[in-house]
């Protein structure tokens, strides 16, 4: 298709451009291999969304570049909006040297407040097997803090309760 267009660019005049012999055929097969490739695409996409539900909340184009930065668990965190509900950025753990590892030790929503994972989940491998991972230790978080605060909630003052857990498990109560 470039090599056409570079064709097509070099001859200022339309009618010539256009009356190439074969042009048309050479476009046609062109998109029949497109369509193909697309098709191959969508169900490629369709199997990661398969493998991790949340996908199906993100367009194609953020879908693929999750995928293709699967490894790279900060660049996918930009993307952490669009699957979860609070949760919008990771902090990852750092090695003796100070280098950022892929494992997640605490979670922060949108809304800045900071939780600590109850236990830091590896972020490695295919990203929607790390990803279901990071559900699960969200979830694992959350379920932990809700029990924590139940057993403080008849003895603490409401207003000093509120600010001692994290805000998903109010919604909760």
């Amino acid at each position: 298709f470039k090599g056409l267009m570079m064709q097509a660019k070099q001859e200022k005049n339309t009618i010539r451009a256009t009356g190439v012999p074969g042009l048309a055929d050479q476009l046609e097969k062109i998109q029949s291999e497109l369509s193909l490739c697309e098709k191959a695409l969508a169900e490629y996409l369709e199997t990661k969304r398969l493998a991790f539900p949340r996908f199906y909340f993100s367009s194609s184009a953020d879908l693929l570049d999750i995928l293709s930065k699967g490894n790279q668990p900060l660049m996918v965190a930009k993307h952490l909006t669009k699957l979860f509900d609070s949760m919008a950025k990771l902090v990852m753990a750092k090695d003796e040297q100070g280098e950022v590892t892929n494992t997640a030790i605490t979670m922060v929503a949108k809304d800045g407040e900071v939780v600590p994972f109850k236990e830091a989940c590896v972020c490695e491998g295919q990203v929607e097997v790390w990803l279901n991972r990071l559900m699960n230790a969200m979830r694992e978080t959350i379920r932990d803090e809700f029990f924590k605060s139940m057993s403080t909630y008849e003895q603490a003052a409401r207003e000093k309760w509120l600010f001692d857990y994290p805000a998903q498990v109010h919604g909760i109560v």
